[in-house]
């Protein structure tokens, strides 16, 4: 049998620890002592918009969701033919062919959108809910992702959307509270209140500077 040098048997040793020494290390990770961490900018964070809007029934404008960009199925700024073959039980009245309407006598809800009246052709620039009654349900209409929409109060708009806007209506005694930016061209949800009242009576989506006062008129 050979025996093994210590010269030999050292320089294996010496290999042995080596590779496990290296093992080791391989196992951690390095952090660098002299690496700042980074800290938050501090910056505040604005009210969120919604821009998403979840799956709906076009015949059930309960199942929408209102977002700055539409509702539901119906969007600012598509081609208005397209709106209007999205949601086939619409109307559109011969006399106003640039909106299209639907009413629910049940719950007294009625809603439109609209392109501009002033072309022959063109893309949506609003879209309206509201309550005829002098009643307003909640559930009645469509909802922001946020839970808000008809019957919903103005403290419950202003703690969701603390930035809102109050804005007069240019016709008419009621008041609105915008949620979005200001001037035509850039969409933005309003919420209408009746003069007097605190409950939201209609949701308006559009690329206006205010809701129009009326559509057909």
């Amino acid at each position: 049998m050979n025996t093994m040098t210590g010269k030999r048997a050292a320089t294996m040793l010496g290999a042995a620890v080596l590779a496990i020494t290296l093992a080791g290390c391989g196992s951690g990770s390095w952090t660098n002592p002299t690496t700042p961490t980074p800290t938050s900018t501090g910056a505040p964070t604005p009210t969120p918009i919604e821009t998403q809007h979840t799956d709906a029934d076009p015949a059930d404008v309960r199942t929408w969701t209102i977002t700055a960009q539409g509702m539901g199925p119906v969007q600012l700024d598509e081609l208005f033919a397209d709106a209007v073959a999205g949601v086939p039980t619409w109307t559109v009245d011969q006399n106003c062919t640039w909106a299209a309407f639907t009413n629910d006598q049940t719950t007294g809800v009625t809603a439109y959108f609209a392109r501009n009246s002033e072309v022959s052709d063109g893309n949506v620039t609003t879209i309206d809910v509201e309550s005829t009654g002098d009643t307003v349900k909640p559930a009645d209409g469509p909802r922001t992702a946020d839970g808000l929409g008809l019957g919903s109060t103005r403290d419950e708009v202003l703690a969701a959307h603390p930035d809102a806007a109050e804005q007069k209506q240019t016709i008419g005694d009621g008041a609105l509270l915008r949620v979005g930016p200001a001037g035509p061209g850039q969409g933005a949800i309003f919420f209408s209140f009746r003069a007097g009242e605190s409950t939201v009576s209609a949701v308006t989506v559009t690329l206006r500077d205010e809701p129009p006062y009326e559509v057909c008129g």
